[in-house]
């Protein structure tokens, strides 16, 4: 009988266009046709197989049962009519099956190791014989993968529990993290450009430089920060080491199920039948640790050899048990908790610079050059016979004219009078400290401290509400907490009290709660509901915001509402004009109170279905994320008092336009100026609208079939359909910019449009268009051709959500939201917002004006009045690169094979190609970056010429009418010579990777547990540094007439991350001694028993290094990075020896690994052209014969002469000793770990910056620190 099926549509979904109601539809299509899906369901691990009698027969109708040994709780299922079985509803934890079929003995398998998201392979024989006989096996069953071809790895909890766990791992000063572990998995780097491993997951199988593309998972709930994909906050923030069972990582072949570019699953641990309970102290402190290579060299500040202090302590409580501990719900209910707190200590005595306590008086007799009185300008120059002046201070006026107004001594040379001091410089001042010496450099000694004091609880609560029902809460909080204010390594940041600290304190807050509720409709038919929230709320505090320190306390008005009146102002000094002595303090202040807040509402739901040899999941994720950014917390930024030389310079005539003076040169002092109220520049931000707030809703529906084909051949099919939608304002607050808009002002396209409807809007939430097309296959087989060997491939198509597709959620165009008001110095050089005697008042300004602002704001080099000044930076907000996702193409291929029940071995080829990729440049697109054609470097020194209508014509430059004459003919000539044009969405990367990946696991054997991976690979990328976002046409690269390139190919070459070879081995050992060994008596044991000892060790080549340079031959075209070849060297490039190699810890640059570039400009002598080579001269008009102007350098973005960075290896291990005591039945353990035991100096290279001084020399790598010993106690119950 032939059978026709008819579908019709019932997903008709009002919100969505009818062309998503379309693929929503045929999603359904999908689903219904032709099957079912398999797999574990999310989070969850499964048990599959097939029940075989002795003669090999499938045996249907056999009962299952799967009881969680911890919690006793029973799973139960039958083998279907060809004898198969699943059970994809079990949380991780060690099983006992039994199996039970009429005509059959009884069969227990024990010790069976359930993971998260994988699939035990368990296919038992049954022995004919009465249900009465029970035959038991304890052997811990084979654990070869043979229905997937799903990469990665699982940490167990026996292993991931006695590994040695760093507190301060990475040089970040935090709490032992569980998501350190992921960079140990191979596939997994932690080498990435952007971020640390306290804020991104690392870069998976080569995915680009940036890394963050890999989803992070609790319990199989997706928590994606809209404000950065690969975000591991969520986790290590509230989810302490002590409260994760275990964690998995995959890199490629998984199922449909899970989304992004490798993903990271953590189980938290939860409660059984009995009652547990511990109590643990982590312990750090410096006199544990040794000096390190660069620890004897004297701190400058305080000229004594100091260790760096850090004192960390962690400890916690875990409780688990049943929730009700009498009747039926003592088997019901079960909970479990963890409290973790951490609290760290250091300080850096680091030397601060102050105004001298003369200074502070108005005396500057002490500095050695002349400062001048701006209030004389007036006077002297009426005096003058040789042009404009100013009276130095202790000089004044004979009565007579002559050269400088003919001065004559009145007083102290230098000595500014008090009745000339500015009231609020005064109350600024008033608050130093007392100084440590009155030097003019490094007067005062700051002890610059720091703290964490942080803290995090984890609870889950399991119901069985009935043998169909379970029931599963996971609650998660953590805060972390500064001290206030936090210690700054970032040179030129205050680190004196408050308030001249820099002033930054912060204290984020973290939540993730997880509802599941999982629901057996038959046997084999089970769904799965799953509900996740997850919140990270990030404020900055300004440690100098208080009623005391305030602007309006100092005297200040004018100002608008927010920290411009309530904080203390950024009081900033430059140094004195080619001064002997760099006299300028320290700037005062400098961090803006600010608020991040990322949001995840994530809704899970499966179907789990079997039939026959299928096992299908269907089922969908939807995602509401929400990014909350206040740029100025109240409205507006603290005010900046900008203060500079000139004011209190000596003056002479200028080449400008009257009445604009130059200063003389080694003349004034910046704090000279401010005493007087002689502000350079006063500055601030003043919000319309200070919070945006981002919103992304994904929706992805997904189908997966686990098919059985034979006995020997499974496949893994799935598809997955992920509707990333673009970034939107909540509030439609937003600008980019339209290059079709005309622009009032300038007659010609190119404006400013803001979202919205209405009059000046372009009638949208956002100008990019929805991307409908990102369909994700996957395609798994495992074939098992013997019983100990599974050859396997997989090929997938991911999608990240890459920060709200196209672009980061904090890129929101803002432009036309905020005024940011700016009063310099006149062209006379004196303030233009003078604080001078009592005066506070700031100039009026125009406040912004948001969608009003029309489309010609921000426009600027025209001719037309109010808008002749510098363009406002603008995005472009790309209608279609914006909406694409970044995309991986992942392929694999390798074997698996069964050594002993315990030890497995997988090697694989693993490949990637991955597109639409965030880069480390910001300007790979060249008409959206806004810069110069290559086609115009024809014009040569033309494009330096101003754009005036002779220049213009002279040249044949086609520069558009309205531009200003004050700008060069090479900014008339860039796309929107009118603006500032940068590209928003500008993921336009690609990366390739190819690697051998091998993996060796050992299961707990003879006491032995470990893993070892490898992984030999190459991975070539565009994502870097840009010369150009054009094509480049031939003639215009040096020393290569002939070679021409298509846009961005001459960037393409092996990743700055390219990390070819990377060896982890991780392993525990339960000592045998007092067990097996040395046990002869209760004395033996006593001593020699209880011993475990646990190591990681990693090693790995190093990376490619970009040579860059600190300038480069003329080209307004180019963007200047790269370095240009010497085409005439012949020799090695690395020289001296291995990295580090005779050099000293208080000389680090006396040594340089990297041949030096000189010789002259007709005669080079090193690898490269050194910068000051490329210059015009008269011997050489048109630059460098090597790389003349108007080229493009033509050194390698990466590996040029194939130059890599020092690699490095570490060892660490943990010894824990175990007390039993017996009379509580508990156990002490303690436990010492050592880290980088070897105490092996991993160097950094200083600079790869040609022209730098410490270019190719060596200095210390902050990620990796010197030896160090940690000690822990723990005593369970």
């Amino acid at each position: 009988m032939n059978r026709t099926l008819s579908v019709r549509c019932i997903f008709n979904i009002p919100v969505l266009p009818l062309r998503l109601n379309a693929i929503v539809c045929l999603m359904a299509v999908l689903l219904m046709a032709g099957g079912a899906i398999h797999a574990q369901l999310a989070g969850k691990g499964a048990v599959a197989g097939t029940i075989f009698d002795a003669s090999g027969a499938s045996v249907p109708g056999a009962t299952i049962v799967m009881t969680n040994n911890a919690t006793g709780i029973a799973t139960t299922t039958t083998s279907t009519s060809a004898g198969d079985f699943s059970v994809a509803t079990l949380d991780a934890g060690v099983y006992t099956i039994t199996v039970t079929a009429k005509g059959f003995e009884k069969l227990a398998q024990q010790n069976v190791q359930v993971n998260a998201l994988e699939t035990v392979s368990f296919s038992p024989k049954l022995t004919v014989g009465s249900l009465g006989e029970t035959v038991t096996v304890s052997t811990i069953p084979p654990q070869l993968e043979t229905t997937n071809a799903t990469l990665g790895a699982t940490m167990e909890n026996e292993m991931y529990s006695a590994l040695p766990i760093e507190m301060g791992a990475y040089g970040q000063p935090d709490q032992r993290r569980a998501t350190d572990f992921a960079f140990l998995m191979p596939g997994v780097q932690g080498n990435n450009t952007n971020g640390n491993a306290t804020t991104n997951t690392g870069i998976v199988n080569g995915s680009g430089s940036r890394g963050a593309v890999s989803d992070v998972y609790v319990d199989g709930v997706a928590f994606v920060r809209a404000g950065g994909n690969g975000d591991p906050r969520y986790v290590w923030t509230a989810i302490s080491v002590d409260a994760i069972d275990q964690f998995q990582v995959q890199t490629s072949g998984y199922s449909a199920i899970y989304e992004g570019q490798g993903i990271q699953n953590y189980t938290v641990k939860q409660g059984g039948a009995k009652y547990h309970a511990s109590v643990y102290e982590f312990f750090r402190n410096t006199a544990l640790d040794t000096w390190g290579f660069f620890g004897s060299v004297p701190n400058p500040a305080t000229g004594a050899k100091v260790k760096p202090i850090e004192n960390s302590n962690e400890f916690g409580i875990n409780l688990s048990g049943p929730l009700i501990p009498f009747g039926g719900w003592k088997n019901k209910v079960f909970f479990y908790g963890n409290y973790n707190g951490f609290r760290y200590a250091s300080s850096t005595p680091t030397q601060v610079t102050f105004p001298t306590t003369a200074e502070q008086h108005g005396d500057f007799s002490a500095i050695g050059y002349p400062i001048y009185d701006p209030n004389t300008q007036a006077t002297c120059t009426a005096n003058s016979t040789n042009g404009p002046c100013r009276y130095q201070y202790g000089y004044g006026p004979t009565g007579a004219h002559g050269p400088a107004g003919s001065p004559t001594a009145i007083g102290a040379p230098n000595v500014i009078p008090s009745s000339e001091f500015s009231q609020v410089a005064l109350n600024l001042q008033q608050f130093l400290p007392q100084l440590s010496n009155q030097n003019p450099q490094g007067n005062y000694l700051s002890p610059n401290p720091n703290a964490l004091v942080n803290w995090s609880t984890t609870d889950r609560i399991d119901y069985v509400v009935s043998p169909r029902d379970t029931l599963t809460f996971v609650t998660a909080i953590g805060r972390q907490a500064s001290s206030n204010p936090a210690a700054q390594t970032t040179a030129g940041r205050n680190v004196g009290p408050v308030p001249y600290n820099w002033g930054q304190a912060f204290a984020p807050k973290t939540a993730v709660g997880i509802v599941e509720e999982t629901h057996t409709f038959t046997e084999h038919l089970v769904n799965q509901f799953k509900y996740g929230y997850a919140r990270y709320n990030g404020p900055t505090y300004d440690s100098d915001e208080s009623p005391q320190y305030s602007a309006t306390a100092a005297g200040l008005s004018g100002l608008p509402v927010g920290a411009a009146q309530n904080a203390f102002p950024f009081v900033d000094f430059s140094s004195s004009i080619a001064s002997p002595i760099n006299n300028s303090p320290s700037w005062w202040s400098g961090n803006a109170p600010n608020v991040t807040l990322a949001e995840n509402y994530t809704l899970v739901d499966n179907l789990q279905w079997v039939k026959g040899k299928h096992t299908f999941t269907f089922g969908a994720q939807i995602a509401w994320l929400l990014y909350n950014v206040i740029n100025d917390t109240g409205g507006s930024s603290p005010l900046t008092l900008s203060n500079a030389v000139t004011e209190t310079a000596g003056i002479t005539p200028s080449s400008n336009t009257n009445p604009k003076y130059a200063a003389v040169s080694g003349t004034g002092e910046a704090y000279a100026s401010f005493l007087i109220g002689q502000i350079d520049k006063a500055s601030f931000t003043d919000y319309l609208q200070s919070e945006f707030g981002a919103r992304f809703r994904p929706i992805s529906p997904y189908v997966q079939d686990n098919w059985k084909i034979t006995s020997k051949l499974t496949a893994d099919l799935g598809l997955r359909w992920d509707y990333y939608p673009s970034v939107r304002e909540v509030h439609n607050a937003e600008s980019f910019f339209s290059p079709t808009l005309a622009n009032p002002v300038t007659g010609a396209n190119g404006a400013l449009q803001f979202t919205g409807t209405g009059p000046g809007t372009c009638n949208c939430s956002t100008p990019v268009q929805n991307w409908y097309k990102n369909f994700g296959p996957r395609i798994g087989l495992a074939y098992q051709s013997d019983p100990k060997t599974v050859w396997r491939a997989s090929y997938g198509l991911m999608f990240s959500h890459g920060n709200a597709v196209g672009g980061s959620a904090t890129s929101l165009g803002t432009l036309g939201f905020s005024a940011a008001p700016s009063f310099s110095a006149n062209g006379m050089l004196l303030s233009t917002a003078p604080l001078t005697g009592a005066n506070g008042a700031i100039p009026a300004y125009a406040p912004a004006l948001g969608v009003a602002s029309g489309p010609q704001f921000g426009t600027g080099y025209t001719t037309v009045s109010g808008f002749t000044g510098t363009p406002s930076g603008i995005g472009y907000d790309d209608p279609y690169v914006g909406a694409r996702a970044p995309e991986f193409v992942n392929y694999s291929f390798g074997f698996q094979h069964q050594w002993t029940d315990a030890f497995t071995s997988t090697i694989s080829y693993v490949g990637s190609q991955g597109h639409f990729l965030p880069t480390d440049g910001g300007n790979p697109r060249g008409v959206w970056a806004d810069a110069l054609d290559p086609k115009y470097l024809a014009l040569g020194s033309g494009l330096t010429a101003l754009a005036t209508p002779a220049n213009c014509a002279l040249y044949g430059a086609a520069c558009p009418a309205k531009f200003t004459t004050s700008q060069s003919i090479a900014t008339a000539l860039k796309p929107f010579p009118f603006q500032s044009v940068s590209d928003t969405f500008g993921y336009v990367a690609n990366a390739n990777y190819n690697a051998l990946q091998a993996s060796f696991n050992m299961r707990p054997a003879h006491g032995l547990t470990f893993m070892a991976n490898y992984t030999w690979s190459r991975s070539i990328d565009d994502g870097g540094t840009f010369r150009t976002g054009y094509a480049i046409p031939a003639g215009t690269i040096a020393n290569q007439p002939n070679k021409s390139y298509a846009a961005d190919r001459i960037e393409r070459s092996v990743s700055t991350t390219n990390q070819p070879q990377h060896v982890v081995i991780t392993g525990v050992w339960d000592v045998p001694f007092g067990k097996t060994i040395a046990n002869r008596n209760e004395i033996e044991r006593a001593i020699f028993g209880g011993f475990k000892i646990s190591e990681i060790f990693q090693a790995f080549s190093g990376s490619p290094l970009s040579i860059t340079a600190s300038s480069c031959q003329t080209n307004p075209a180019q963007t200047c990075n790269e370095a240009n070849y010497n085409p005439n060297f012949t020799g090695p490039v690395r020289v001296n020896g291995r990295w580090g190699k005779g050099i000293t810890a208080a000389n680090t640059t006396a040594i340089s690994y990297i041949a030096t570039s000189a010789g002259t400009q007709a005669a080079p002598t090193g690898p490269f052209i050194y910068p000051s080579q490329l210059a015009a001269t008269s011997a050489f008009p048109n630059g460098s014969p090597f790389a003349p102007l108007y080229t493009f350098a033509n050194g390698a973005r990466t590996a040029a002469y194939n130059l890599y960075g020092p690699g490095n290896y570490q060892l660490d291990l943990a010894v824990v000793r175990s007390f039993p005591i017996h009379v509580i039945n508990s156990k002490l353990d303690l436990r010492a770990e050592m880290y980088n035991v070897t105490n092996h100096t991993f160097f950094a290279v200083a600079s790869t910056q040609l022209g730098n001084s410490s270019f190719g020399t060596v200095g210390p790598n902050a990620n990796y620190n010197r030896r160090a010993i940690q000690l822990s106690g723990r005593l369970a119950f």
